[in-house]
């Protein structure tokens, strides 16, 4: 399953989340996008509060025009450049006492290592 971000209808200026108006040029109308792939761009790694693990946050560029996304990734990325498989992974989540999403939960964006692909740099 693709990682979809909104995509203007009038210029094609890609954002995630959604907007009311395009942020490029002001129009308030927006389609769906699927992305499939992103570069690499920087991480870090969030200890874990409780025994269960980290996480790893990333920041990726989705390819081939944008939006610069914030993901989790399940494992340690080998370097800035990366290329990366987004996904969308369905989860609920409550933020101040009340539900986010729907019954289901909501989509976040993750992403996962494409297989043979190193990147072209060292840890950011």
């Amino acid at each position: 399953m693709s990682f979809n971000v909104r995509e203007c209808a009038q210029c094609g200026h890609r954002v995630y989340p959604a907007r009311l108006w395009c942020p490029a040029c002001g129009h308030d109308r927006d389609v769906q996008a699927p992305v499939e792939e992103a570069e690499l761009l920087a991480w870090t790694q969030v200890p874990a509060k409780a025994a269960g693990g980290g996480s790893i946050i990333a920041t990726v560029n989705a390819l081939p025009r944008g939006p610069l996304l914030v993901v989790r990734l399940p494992d340690m990325p080998q370097a800035v450049g990366q290329r990366l498989r987004l996904l969308a992974r369905m989860e609920r989540g409550t933020e101040q006492g009340t539900e986010q999403g729907t019954e289901q939960g909501v989509a976040l964006p993750w992403a996962q290592a494409l297989p043979g692909n190193g990147g072209a740099g060292g840890k950011a």
